[in-house]
């Protein structure tokens, strides 16, 4: 399906941007900023880890939920999964 497909994309390519070279550097050697209070604060960006309960992990994965086929590329039934392999 070429929705789905887009939406994998996208969201990968999302983080490709977001974890660009600038971003590793100040992730592994921090920023010198100037905080609120004037004094100037090296400063480590971090990402934390995305929890999200069974329904959202479904729509991020891009994977079928609660039907007879979980996989939206090969439309394989779930009473045939035992005979792959």
């Amino acid at each position: 399906d070429v929705l789905t497909h887009c939406k994998r994309e996208l969201f990968h390519g999302v983080w490709r941007i977001l974890l660009d070279d600038e971003f590793i550097h100040a992730y592994k050697n921090g920023i010198v900023i100037r905080c609120h209070d004037g004094v100037y604060r090296r400063i480590f960006p971090r990402i934390f880890t995305y929890s999200a309960d069974y329904p959202e992990k479904v729509l991020l994965a891009t994977i079928c939920d609660k039907g007879n086929c979980p996989c939206p590329r090969c439309l394989m039934p779930k009473s045939q999964f035992n005979r792959i392999g």
